[in-house]
């Protein structure tokens, strides 16, 4: 797509209202899926290093999409981690793995 193109296409975007937007933290998700829609719940996991505690994973936010829609989700995300990973390293998922890692100096 060139630029010409690229600056049409900003252009004809729709203004944003943000006054109804409210942030949360998730660092669990769970996905399902129907012939029609992509279901992802959000929430908190108080047990995520390991620890054995009595509090349930607490599952807060839902959100319903297409197919296509969570197909351009993927990509975004996918471009987003690869743009973070360029910048400041790989990601690692393993969690042991990670808090073995030495950590970088305080500036």
């Amino acid at each position: 797509m060139s630029e010409e193109n690229k600056t049409t296409q900003a252009q004809q975007l729709p203004p944003i209202d943000q006054t109804k937007l409210h942030s949360t933290y998730a660092n669990v998700c769970r996905i399902a899926q129907t012939p029609n829609e992509v279901i992802i719940d959000f929430g908190m996991n108080p047990n995520f290093f390991g620890t054995i505690l009595d509090e349930p994973l607490s599952l807060d936010q839902r959100i319903i999409m297409s197919h296509d829609s969570a197909k351009r989700l993927l990509v975004h995300l996918a471009s987003t981690i690869q743009n973070y990973e360029q910048k400041y390293g790989v990601i690692e998922l393993d969690i042991t793995k990670r808090l073995k890692q030495p950590q970088p100096a305080a500036k």
